[in-house]
C-alpha cells in the first residue's frame, strides 16, 4: 500500500478515536460551562497533516446536539520548527498541512472560532524504530477466556528498543487478501504441425480459500506440468489480535479478569510501553485467526507487521480509552471511571506524534 494510503487510514483510526473519547471529556462540577474545542491532530513523516476540529456538548445541553459537531470556520496556526504552514481544509471540520515534516521536528498547533476559547497544543515527531518479520506459522494456543485450545496464524516481529529513553508503541497486523486462480496442465497432445493440440491431463484448483496451498502442493508433486497462478483484485484488512500469547499485549492478570478487567484494544490499536522491555531486543508473537479472510477474496493471503513509535501523550491517551472500555464495574456503575486524559490547552483532544514502520510481506502458504 502506498503511504499516502497508509497515512490517511492512520489518521481515520486515530480520530475515531478522538471524538469516540469527548463524550467522557466533563466534569460533574461544571455541568454548566461554556463548550470547548476538541481538537485532534497526529504529526508524522507523512506529507498530509491533518486536523480535526469539533466541539464538545456539555451534559446540561444536549438539547443542542443537533447543531452538529464539526467547526468550519476555525483558524488555525500550525507551526514546524516555529515555520509556519499553509492549513486549507477538505470538508467543514477537517483541516490539512501539507509539506514534509522529519523525526525531531517540533509542532506547534493553535485553533480558535467564534464562540470558543482558543487552544494550542505541541508534539515531536518520534524517531523510526525498525522491525522485521521472522515467521508464520499455524499454532495451537489454549484460550483462558473460552477455556479450550484454539488455532491462530502466528506472525512473529522483531524490533530493538532503545536504552537511553522510555518509550512508547502500537502494533497491527495488516492482511492483504487476494482474487486469484491456478491451475495446471501436463501430458500434451501434439497436431501434425507440432503444435499442442490439447494437454491430456488438467488441474484447475479454484479460487476458493486454501487454493493457493493447493497450488504449492501440486507444483511440489507434479514438477514436470505447466503450472499457471494470477493475482487479481486485491482487499485490505486489520485483523484481530488474540493477545493472550503475548505478555507485552496483556497486562491482566487472572484476578483482574476475575474483578471484570479485560485487556481488548480499541480498533485493533495495541499499545504497549518498554517498561519491561527496555533497551532489549524483543521478538513479538501475534495470533491471528485463521480464517481473517474477507468474503469472496480467500485465494491467497499476505501479512504485514506494522510498528508505531508514539509520543507519551498518544499513549496516554488511547490507553485512557482502553481502560474505559475494559473496566466491566465501571460501566456497571461499580467503580470510577478514570478521565480522559487531553494536551489540548483550553480545549478537549489529543495532539500525538508517530512514526510507522512497516516489515515486508509474509505470504501464508499453507491451509
Amino acid at each position: 500500500m502506498k503511504k499516502k494510503h497508509l497515512s490517511t487510514y492512520v489518521v481515520a483510526v486515530f480520530t475515531i478515536l478522538s471524538f469516540y473519547a469527548c463524550k467522557d471529556e466533563f466534569d460533574i462540577a461544571n455541568l454548566n460551562e461554556p463548550q470547548k474545542l476538541n481538537v485532534s491532530c497526529y504529526p508524522s513523516t507523512a506529507d498530509t497533516t491533518w486536523i480535526r476540529v469539533g466541539r464538545t456538548i456539555p451534559v446540561g445541553k444536549h438539547s443542542h446536539a443537533d447543531e452538529g459537531l464539526t467547526i468550519g470556520n476555525a483558524h488555525i496556526i500550525y507551526k514546524v520548527n516555529d515555520q509556519q504552514r499553509e492549513i486549507a481544509q477538505q470538508i467543514p471540520g477537517l483541516y490539512y498541512a501539507c509539506g514534509p515534516q522529519k523525526v525531531g521536528d517540533i509542532i506547534t498547533l493553535e485553533v480558535t472560532a467564534e464562540g470558543f476559547e482558543g487552544v494550542k497544543s505541541e508534539a515531536i515527531v518520534p524517531n523510526v524504530i525498525p522491525i522485521r518479520i521472522d515467521g508464520l506459522k499455524r499454532v495451537s494456543v489454549y484460550s483462558h477466556s473460552q477455556a479450550r485450545f484454539e488455532t491462530y496464524d502466528q506472525l512473529t516481529a522483531t524490533f530493538s528498543d532503545p536504552q537511553e529513553t522510555t518509550d512508547y508503541y502500537a502494533v497491527r497486523v495488516r492482511a492483504i487478501n487476494y482474487k486469484g486462480y491456478a491451475y495446471g496442465q501436463a501430458n500434451p497432445i501434439y497436431d501434425e504441425n507440432g503444435e499442442i493440440d490439447y494437454y491430456q491431463t488438467r488441474w484447475s484448483l479454484g479460487n476458493g480459500r486454501g487454493a493457493y496451498a493447493d497450488y504449492l502442493s501440486h507444483q511440489e508433486k507434479y514438477p514436470e506440468a505447466e503450472w499457471h497462478m494470477e493475482l487479481q483484485d486485491s482487499a485490505y484488512s486489520y485483523p484481530i489480535i488474540n493477545n493472550e500469547d503475548e505478555p507485552l499485549l496483556n497486562p491482566i492478570s487472572e484476578m483482574d479478569d476475575n474483578f471484570g478487567f479485560d485487556s481488548d484494544f480499541f480498533r485493533e490499536f495495541y499499545i504497549f510501553s518498554d517498561a519491561s522491555i527496555n533497551g532489549q531486543t524483543y521478538t513479538l508473537h501475534l495470533n491471528v485467526a485463521t480464517n481473517a479472510t474477507v468474503s469472496h477474496y480467500e485465494f491467497l493471503m499476505r501479512y504485514q507487521v506494522q510498528l508505531y513509535h508514539i509520543t507519551p501523550e498518544l499513549y496516554r491517551y488511547v490507553k485512557a480509552l482502553n481502560d474505559v472500555e475494559n473496566n466491566e464495574l465501571a460501566q456497571s456503575g461499580f467503580s470510577l471511571l478514570t478521565p480522559t486524559p487531553s494536551n489540548i490547552l483550553n480545549g478537549v483532544g489529543i495532539m500525538g506524534g508517530y512514526n510507522v514502520t512497516e516489515t515486508e510481506w509474509i505470504t501464508k502458504t499453507y491451509y
